[in-house]
């Protein structure tokens, strides 16, 4: 009996003293450490190489402890990039990894812009340089990428994001009547009105050019043919050979040309009901005439 019991307190010395190392390597490995690093959880990554990835890092002291911790608790991980730092715990970790709170990036979407100034955006502004590719996978929902400001997680994919925006989209139109040609509209004024107040306006232009069977003569559409927002040049106009060039082609483009916002597409889905077929800008001015010979003459006058 006595040799038992000191078998048993032997034991139990032994799983105190285990006990007490456990708790010192789950502890934080520097609580003192300022520096975050950027963490990088795959899909389907075992546990036991996620733990060993995070010794290797410097983030945990024991990766084995960290295992063993997660398979106590059933600790479960989600796939995402993680700021994590050396001053966390194994718990704190543990947590987070399991919250699927990813370091996010926050981006901003401007009203009128293309899928390729989004990639440069991403890209060149080392945002989320992954995306590298987004505009030609895009192409098929150009004008349908909702312009905002969105939190996304900082390794986000292409397709992810496309997806996520054309949700947004939805959303955001649910209470319009949006057709194709409605969308083409929208980023067609969305590229031509100097501010809220003339968009509906501007949009009624070209529905009655449409309804009236004259071209819709809209220099954004030869911008976006020839790949730059910079002024259409007089040559540009005949020698800018695309469908998009609607000075030389009938009705609308075969597509949007730039990702309208929703003011735009407000105006679109309504626009003004009058009798203008021209406008144009000047001073910081939109004037509008339902002539060709009215308009020759403003231009003549504000120019």
């Amino acid at each position: 009996m006595l040799i038992l019991k000191r078998i048993a307190i032997g034991l139990l010395g032994l799983i105190i003293v285990l006990a007490i190392i456990f708790i010192i390597l789950l502890a934080p490995k520097n609580k003192e450490a300022a520096e975050k690093l950027d963490f990088v959880v795959t899909l389907n990554q075992r546990s036991a190489d996620i733990s060993q990835n995070l010794e290797k890092e410097g983030v945990i002291k024991n990766g084995f402890a960290f295992y063993l911790y997660l398979k106590l608790i059933n600790g479960k991980i989600l796939p995402g990039t993680y700021e994590l730092s050396a001053n966390q715990s194994a718990s704190d970790i543990a947590t987070q990894l399991a919250s699927g709170k990813f370091k996010v990036a926050k981006i901003t979407i401007i009203e009128g812009w293309r899928a390729s100034q989004m990639e440069d955006y991403f890209v060149k502004d080392k945002k989320l340089t992954q995306l590298v590719g987004f505009t030609k996978l895009a192409e098929p929902d150009e004008g349908y990428l909702f312009p905002d400001t969105y939190e996304v997680k900082i390794d986000i994919t292409s397709a992810e994001l496309i997806k996520l925006m054309r949700e947004t989209f939805d959303k955001r139109t649910s209470k319009l009547r949006i057709t194709p040609e409605t969308v083409i509209l929208a980023s067609i004024v969305e590229r031509e009105s100097l501010g809220d107040e003339d968009r509906s306006q501007i949009a009624g232009v070209y529905a009655n050019r449409v309804k009236q069977g004259i071209r819709l003569e809209a220099d954004p559409t030869i911008q976006y043919a020839k790949g730059s927002w910079a002024a259409v040049t007089l040559a540009e106009y005949k020698s800018v050979i695309s469908p998009y060039n609607t000075y030389l082609n009938d009705s609308w483009p075969p597509g949007p040309i730039c990702s309208p916002g929703l003011k735009s597409l407000e105006a679109a889905a309504a626009p003004a009901k009058h009798d203008y077929l021209y406008f144009f800008h000047a001073k910081g001015q939109t004037y509008f005439s339902k002539t060709y010979a009215e308009h020759a003459a403003k231009v003549r006058q504000y120019f």
